[in-house]
């Protein structure tokens, strides 16, 4: 674990003591041997001598790896990874991973081993490491939400086996663990790390068993048929020790290294053909933020100084209010296919109230398809990142394409205008080029651009309610809007989330509430699997007490939550206004919340959802990798 950090003031620490004697071990690693002392001669004769003597089965590299040809990566990691004559240096060759995992293992190095390297160099053994070292698109996709910094209410339908929830996810998030491909032999070398950095993993990995003297049992006779009284055996003893004798450590790594070996199928056949795409061009951006709702507009790619470095340029706009920001940025590519990068707004952009709106600088985690014309991800900002855009590019050509629609639903029956979002509309645009399904009619078009048409659209009554598509000549935008007749009822989402204190010492974590309207599906009954989303509603938003204590009064010192669904916690730190039945000292803000929303549906119907708010104490020291994306 570290505190966040800029990157030069992680990179350039300097590990020699201000009196500028420097301890041998680290002159011979770091300056060439000239000062190698006979302590260190003597102790570096007595390993050569054990690691000769060690048999095949005994030698702790593994026989399978992957070669690394890299100069720089020699120079700065070859003094604790050798390299043998087959090209595999220890442990390196043996791992493959994320550049966030990476990025870790060099910023470990400087701290704990006292590498010196330069931030430029960092970045050039990250890249390296994370091409020849990095997982197939196949092996990414599933968690790739762990780069895009997605937040859940829980990690247990992403947990694929117990192995792992009762030793890894104790302390990582799930997501970690599976972004890692090791051999047999480098896990269990992985777990001999925790136990020895960390005391604590002990207690987790490798319990203790009961041993040593016992307490003697106390003698109970007993006589239930009334002969001879004999001696009842004392209970077994309570302990989670398994049957077979294994530890839990031993049952992760059991998993880990059949379910994630170092070399796969699928990262045999990606090497193979892995390139870096080509980018350069305009891109159509469909998006949607909590809270805030669907987002269009355009980024424009251009290669930077290397075939993986990008420049970018964003303009977006929030079909709901019309809203628009710019930015400019940078991008990385790692492995061919994963888009690391941020994008800063102009410098005389004045900085917004709100958190979740207009912000300074964003970071981009985007997942590039295979065949380089679509990019899925997210681009997230805020102190947890617990703000963002979930972003879908797609490649502009010269014909004309959809984006989607400015609403998410139409009522049958109605007339309303239609901001429609895409690229290339020919300038005689007409309003039977559109098709919106049957029953409903576009009556003309009322504005129109290159990239936004508005028009007017007429909806006749008793329509079947669902999900339609939106077409312009052969461009669909599939499941781009609703038709209904009535909102059958609201609900919160989430239905359950997580705040936590801050704004003095920490950064608060902000929690985003939406009521999102629904209808009756085709079987006619609320709240079944067939009930169609309308979209986000205005509601009403207030907090009530979740009594979970005697006297509880949470609701009063927690926070607060605003008409656009955001709850803005309290400050960390005891507080002295607030104090427990308990005892009579100052406590923390901190408790657990009902969040609700009453909306006023058409017609007069009075609708209510509510979900669960715990607002906890901050996250003091993070794992978090801010450099991967420069």
């Amino acid at each position: 674990m570290f505190l966040r950090a800029p990157v030069a003031a992680v990179y350039d620490r300097r590990p020699f003591p201000r009196n500028n004697k420097v301890p041998a071990v680290i002159d011979r690693r770091y300056r060439g041997g000239e000062r190698f002392g006979l302590k260190t001669c003597f102790l570096a004769g007595v390993l050569v001598l054990l690691v000769a003597g060690l048999s095949p089965a005994q030698n702790p590299i593994a026989s399978e790896g992957i070669p690394i040809d890299h100069q720089l990566t020699f120079n700065k990691c070859g003094g604790c990874h050798p390299r043998d004559a087959s090209g595999m240096m220890r442990r390196l060759s043996y791992i493959r991973t994320t550049p966030e995992v990476w990025e870790q293992a060099i910023k470990r190095m400087v701290r704990l081993n006292d590498l010196v390297i330069k931030p430029e160099e960092a970045r050039e053994i990250l890249r390296y490491l994370s091409t020849n070292n990095g997982l197939a698109p196949e092996e990414a996709r599933p968690v790739f939400w762990e780069a895009e910094h997605r937040l859940f209410r829980d990690q247990s339908d992403k947990i694929p086996a117990d192995a792992l929830q009762h030793t890894c996810n104790y302390c990582h998030t799930i997501g970690r663990v599976l972004t890692q491909r090791r051999t047999r032999d480098d896990y269990e070398k992985l777990i001999n790390m925790h136990l020895g950095l960390f005391p604590g993993a002990e207690n987790t990995l490798k319990p203790r068993r009961p041993g040593g003297p016992q307490a003697e049992a106390p003698v109970v006779m007993s006589a239930p048929t009334g002969g001879n009284p004999a001696i009842v055996p004392p209970p077994p003893a309570n302990t989670t020790a398994r049957s077979d004798g294994k530890y839990p450590s031993d049952i992760a790594i059991d998993y880990l290294s059949t379910a994630q070996p170092l070399i796969t199928p699928e990262w045999s056949a990606w090497k193979a053909v892995m390139r870096t795409p080509k980018l350069d061009g305009k891109w159509m951006i469909t998006g949607y933020q909590q809270g805030k709702g669907r987002v269009f507009g355009t980024m424009t790619i251009e290669t930077g100084p290397s075939p993986e470095d990008f420049t970018t340029k964003i303009d977006i706009e929030y079909a709901s209010t019309g809203a628009t920001l710019s930015r400019t940025g940078k991008g990385v590519v790692y492995t061919g296919y994963s888009w690391r990068g941020r994008a800063t707004a102009p410098a005389s952009a004045s900085p917004s109230a709100d958190p979740s709106s207009n912000p300074p600088e964003w970071r981009e985690a985007l997942f590039i398809a295979r065949d380089g014309n679509t990019m899925d991800g997210r681009w997230f900002w805020g102190g947890y990142e617990e703000f963002g855009i979930d972003a879908h590019l797609s490649r502009i050509g010269t014909t004309p394409i959809l984006a989607g629609a400015s609403v998410f639903s139409l009522q049958s029956p109605s007339s309303t205008e239609v901001r429609v979002y895409g690229a290339n509309f020919p300038a005689d645009l007409k309003p039977a080029d559109f098709d919106l399904g049957a029953g409903i009619t576009v009556t003309r078009i009322v504005r129109r651009t290159a990239s936004v048409a508005t028009i007017a659209v007429q909806v006749k009554p008793s329509l079947a309610s669902g999900i339609r598509d939106l077409s312009l000549g052969r461009s669909t935008a599939e499941r781009a809007f609703a038709v209904y007749d009535k909102i059958a009822y609201i609900k919160t989402l989430p239905d359950a989330s997580m705040s936590r204190l801050g704004g003095t010492v920490a950064a608060k974590q902000y929690a985003q509430f939406e009521a999102i309207a629904y209808a009756a599906g085709p079987d006619g009954k609320s709240q079944t699997a067939d009930d169609i989303p309308l979209g986000p509603v205005a509601a009403h938003w207030s907090m009530s007490e979740f009594v979970s204590t005697p006297d509880d009064d949470d609701v009063k010192f927690v926070g607060s939550i605003n008409d656009a669904g955001m709850f803005t916690p309290n400050v960390e730190g005891p507080n002295p206004e607030r104090k427990k039945q308990a005892n009579n000292f100052a406590t923390n803000n901190w408790g657990d919340v009902w969040i609700e929303a009453a909306f006023d549906a058409p017609g007069g119907t009075a609708l209510r959802a509510r979900s669960y708010l715990v607002v906890t104490i901050p996250v003091y020291v993070r794992y978090d990798q801010p450099e991967v994306s420069r």
